[in-house]
């Protein structure tokens, strides 16, 4: 009887003088101010880098010394709806047509893909989680590929032009027909730099305070 006195007596003791130890408490983690402006950064470039494809010329038809943009590429489709009033082959123009309509579905989807990449980084500002940044990542590196498949659609169809004037006796060069223009060149710098800005993002990320 006189030792269970004694274990509550040291017991009680314990609790009122000896120090317990606790779990540490970590307090709210701490935002990585690199990582904001980096995002920032992207924010401005992607945003540049759909408006140029928006509204810069995409290529250039040397032929005609013109420079043509998305809205009149867009719409020149429509146009070839007149030509079939022409005694021509309706079948090449229908042929052609469909091209166009597909071509022009892939730039509304890149413009598409281009507003999900600033609804992430937009995220990444207020969050500045991983898992945003490796998302975004992965669609700027989609939006990169759909840049050079257009910059290799471009010099196809100016190798192509080329090929077919030459069995009608015309000697020309592929950039003598078609060129890329501005807007493909400022995608590739544009999407470049935030690619290389992104991925230094991930080494940075919230920390916890130190105690």
């Amino acid at each position: 009887m006189n030792n269970r006195q004694a274990y509550h007596q040291n017991f009680d003791r314990t609790l009122s003088h000896e120090e317990l130890h606790r779990g540490r408490r970590y307090g709210k983690k701490r935002r990585s101010w690199v990582s904001l402006i980096i995002h920032i950064i992207v924010l401005i470039l992607t945003a540049i880098a759909g408006y140029s494809m928006w509204k810069e010329p995409i290529f250039k038809v040397k032929l005609l010394n013109q420079l043509v943009n998305f809205h009149q590429f867009s719409t020149f489709s429509d146009k070839l709806e007149e030509l079939k009033k022409l005694p021509i082959n309706v079948g090449d123009i229908d042929k052609i047509q469909h091209q166009l309509d597909q071509l022009v579905i892939a730039f509304e989807v890149f413009f598409g893909i281009c507003i999900l990449s600033l609804i992430l980084t937009f995220f990444t500002i207020l969050f500045n989680r991983t898992v945003l940044k490796i998302v975004n990542f992965i669609v700027v590196v989609i939006l990169m590929l759909m840049t050079f498949g257009f910059a290799y659609l471009i010099d196809h169809v100016a190798k192509k032009a080329a090929t077919e004037m030459s069995s009608a006796y015309l000697s020309f060069k592929p950039d003598d027909i078609l060129t890329q223009a501005d807007a493909i060149h400022n995608n590739f710098i544009l999407l470049g730099c935030s690619l290389a800005l992104l991925f230094i993002s991930l080494f940075f990320r919230n920390r916890r305070p130190r105690h």
